[in-house]
């Protein structure tokens, strides 16, 4: 049976999100995980995408998305081929690494958006991970709250909805977050 068309909308935000084949924990691995944030940012760059939220679980991951002009799926293809391709030459073993094809939600609105990042940045919290999103190192809530450099994030974007200057958008997002 032929795959469904991809619909690709420019400019829109989208939850972007994959599971690992059979629940492996690849990601638990730190050079893994570097890698897997490295390769991200690369190719965000490359097909102008800017994130505004993301979240790396030991096997799966979230990311909220600002499309560029170019569609999503070349940007999320070569995301996950380049991955697969380094976990499978680093374990030594061929085949799947990825569930399926990743998974993509258009954000159509505010309130959707500001529950989408809440969604992201809690995943390590409702995994019972962390208490506080703060804690958790494999995600983008503490460059928006100003804790860590950002190193995925457009910060500037990602919290223009929650207020007029940087210091009270973080204060509401984390308002809003609790």
């Amino acid at each position: 049976m032929a795959r469904k068309p991809r619909i690709f909308v420019p400019n829109a935000i989208c939850h972007v999100y994959c599971r690992l084949n059979r629940g492996e924990s690849v990601f638990a691995n730190h050079d893994a995980a570097h890698h897997w944030i490295d390769t991200v940012r690369d190719v965000l760059q490359i097909h102008g995408l800017k994130a505004l939220a993301w979240c790396l679980m030991s096997n799966h991951y979230h990311l909220v998305l600002r499309s560029g002009s170019a569609p999503l799926w070349r940007a999320m293809a070569r995301i996950q081929r380049r991955i697969s391709w380094h976990q499978n030459r680093r374990s030594g073993v061929k085949g799947r690494l990825w569930q399926s094809r990743y998974k993509a939600k258009l954000i159509l609105d505010e309130a959707y958006y500001k529950q989408a990042l809440a969604y992201v940045h809690l995943n390590p919290v409702a995994a019972a991970l962390v208490d506080d999103p703060a804690d958790y190192r494999w995600s983008g809530h503490r460059e928006l709250i100003g804790s860590a450099a950002a190193s995925l994030l457009d910060v500037s974007e990602a919290l223009a909805s929650y207020g007029d200057d940087l210091g009270s958008r973080r204060r509401r997002y984390l308002r809003e977050i609790r």
